[in-house]
């Protein structure tokens, strides 16, 4: 580009459709009330709407928490969506408030918000996607700089994060976070157990 960038300009517009869907099922309130306070005083984000921000941020190709800034730079892009995006050092300060009971609780939304997203489809998707589910469970994460990294028996430098899909409708269900050493295995069944109570439903 030449010259000074067009601040009424984005290449995020489909930030509009996220904050569309996001407001459609009150996304952020959901994960409010599952979450509960992450600090002492009622300013600035709550959990429910950091956990949307990033998420949105996500979408947009965001794939690190310095992410956050860049989209906040991004003015036209931040008049799409009715939550602005923190500040990196914002979100790290957050994120770290987060405890075990937190992480629960946004499994409990998660459940919620299928309820509510099962609730707005036709009958005929509904049916669809309740006749057959599948949970999908997917462990690795590579990086050697990543917290967590250690070699796992495959002798590969790696950190495990073990999350469960529902595959038909594509969204996570529960996650275990954990090092490379840690065998997937041992967490799976308490996992499907979680992934199936967020389901809301009684897979056939």
């Amino acid at each position: 580009m030449v010259g000074r960038p067009d601040a009424g300009l984005t290449g995020v517009s489909g930030l509009a459709a996220v904050d569309a869907l996001a407001g459609k099922l009150g996304l952020a309130g959901t994960l409010d009330a599952a979450v509960g306070p992450v600090k002492q005083r009622d300013r600035g984000l709550s959990a429910g709407e950091l956990l949307v921000a990033v998420a949105s941020c996500q979408l947009a190709g965001g794939d690190h928490l310095v992410s956050l800034d860049r989209l906040r730079g991004d003015a036209a892009g931040q008049r799409l969506m009715r939550i602005d995006a923190p500040a990196a050092s914002t979100a790290a300060g957050l994120a770290l408030r987060f405890t075990t009971g937190h992480f629960a609780g946004i499994e409990t939304a998660v459940g919620q918000v299928n309820t509510a997203v099962l609730g707005l489809v036709g009958r005929v998707r509904r049916s669809a996607l309740l006749r057959s589910v599948t949970v999908d469970i997917d462990t690795e994460v590579y990086g050697s700089r990543k917290r967590g990294v250690a070699y796992n028996y495959q002798g590969q430098r790696c950190g495990r994060s073990h999350i469960a899909h529902w595959a038909e409708l594509g969204v996570p269900l529960a996650a275990e976070l954990t090092d490379g050493r840690t065998d997937g295995r041992s967490t799976a069944t308490k996992l499907l157990r979680r992934a199936l109570a967020a389901l809301r439903v009684q897979p056939r």
